[in-house]
């Protein structure tokens, strides 16, 4: 039991597959289980895609960021317009939104790097609400109407045709992503950002460049979000403003943090447990308060980030790992015991 514990600890592939695994499992589970369909599961994958972003930009070098909504938006649209009025590849308009996206970020990035605390936090909420008003206003995005009839992916000339063949196709993505990610956190230029969030000023001593580091940052984060994005686009069918909204971005925060900041793994479960949450206050408050209206789950997402944040300070996933651990020195202590 020790051995299988630590072994699941040390080896990042087992625990791949093992992700693999329960990615694989989640269609059994969700059309058996209330509150959650198949669309749940896709809507709980593209969400997990675009807040891994902030696990290297936000947990990682410290740097928060509300436009990753934005982001998301850019792409999505450009997938969009460019398949809806141009009749361009899907694949291509998905490649070409994540670049539009990336290069977006590091010119925006160029300059409100050169902010610091609250002063970025609030150059980062400033452009989420230019493109969101943008979105709401332009002709080309259909203004408050957005964009509907946007065609389902077809790669390799297999059509994605329902929410239980789009889930696998997300699925495999975001597994794709975990790795990246995961392996960028392992490298030098990883560290390097854990070593910008923990002191800025020894990583600047240490002859890293600040501004760039932060930048190629969040451009990784915009991208990210942006391949959500485009996702998002060619599953639902349909683009709209409300997508680039402020409380788009502040959810993927959320995500990330309630999953845990620090690890990869922080999105998929952040993204797991916000959206459970919101499906079932939708399904659950109106039962108990038959008066409720509006957007209720955000109150949800409140309860949950405090309660989060006082009792498990490193997220869900950092929680579940050292209990994990605490059970392998438990085994381990038992069995020493046995052994005495």
């Amino acid at each position: 039991m020790t051995d299988v514990l630590a072994a699941v600890l040390r080896s990042r592939w087992l625990r791949y597959a093992i992700f693999l695994g329960v990615l694989a499992l989640v269609p059994a589970v969700f059309t058996r289980v209330p509150f959650y369909t198949m669309s749940v599961g896709v809507l709980m994958a593209i969400q997990a895609i675009a807040a891994l972003g902030l696990i290297p930009l936000t947990g990682h070098a410290g740097q928060i960021s509300l436009g990753q909504a934005a982001f998301f938006a850019i792409s999505g649209y450009t997938s969009a317009l460019l398949t809806t009025r141009w009749h361009t590849n899907a694949l291509l308009a998905m490649v070409a939104g994540m670049a539009l996206s990336a290069a977006v970020a590091y010119l925006v990035g160029t300059f409100i790097f050169r902010a610091q605390g609250q002063y970025l936090v609030l150059a980062t909420l400033s452009f989420g609400l230019l493109v969101s008003y943008l979105a709401n206003q332009l002709p080309l995005t259909g203004a408050a109407d957005g964009i509907p009839g946007i065609p389902a992916l077809a790669p390799f000339g297999f059509t994605i045709s329902g929410d239980v063949d789009m889930y696998y196709l997300v699925a495999l993505v975001l597994l794709f992503a975990v790795i990246v990610v995961d392996a960028l956190l392992r490298s030098p230029v990883g560290k390097a950002l854990t070593a910008l969030g923990d002191s800025p000023v020894a990583t600047a001593a240490a002859g890293v460049s600040i501004a760039g580091l932060r930048r190629n940052a969040f451009t990784l984060a915009a991208a990210l979000s942006a391949l959500a994005g485009s996702l998002y686009a060619h599953w639902s069918t349909y683009m709209d403003p409300g997508q680039a909204g402020i409380l788009s971005s502040v959810q993927l925060l959320i995500i990330a943090t309630i999953g845990g900041q620090r690890l990869v793994w922080g999105a998929p479960v952040g993204a797991f447990v916000v959206i459970t949450f919101s499906e079932a206050s939708k399904t659950l408050i109106p039962k108990v308060i038959p008066q409720a209206t509006g957007n209720y789950e955000i109150v949800v997402y409140g309860i949950a980030l405090i309660v989060i944040l006082l009792f498990l300070p490193r997220g869900v996933g950092g929680g579940l790992i050292g209990l994990t651990g605490r059970l392998a020195r438990a085994v381990r202590g038992r069995e020493a015991t046995a052994v005495d």
